[in-house]
Parts: C-alpha cells; sequence; structure tokens
C-alpha cells in the first residue's frame, strides 16, 4: 500500500501522464504529488474507482 513520503496520510491516486507519473495525495493538508518510476509505480497496490452512476 503507498504512504505519501510527506504527510504520512494513505489516501492517493495514481495520475499519470506523458511526463509524469505517482501518487497525487488526497490527504486533507497536504495534497502533493509524489513522483516515482515505472518500476515504483507498478509495485503500488493500484484501485479501480468505478462510478456509482
Amino acid at each position: 500500500m503507498w504512504k505519501c513520503p510527506y504527510c504520512g496520510s494513505e489516501h492517493g491516486m495514481p495520475y499519470q501522464d506523458s511526463n509524469l507519473t505517482g501518487m497525487l495525495c488526497l490527504g486533507e493538508m497536504c495534497g502533493r504529488f509524489h513522483a516515482m518510476t515505472e518500476e515504483e509505480s507498478k509495485q503500488v497496490e493500484r484501485h479501480v474507482y468505478e462510478s456509482d452512476m
């Protein structure tokens, strides 16, 4: 499980685009981006968000 290196929160959302790969912290007072290599991101548990609509 991922843990924010800045605040210690375990709430995060995977983020990836053509330039960045990592986790966005969803902690109340944090919101920082933790950049990761491709290998590191594969080791982090991936969450699948499904719409309830």
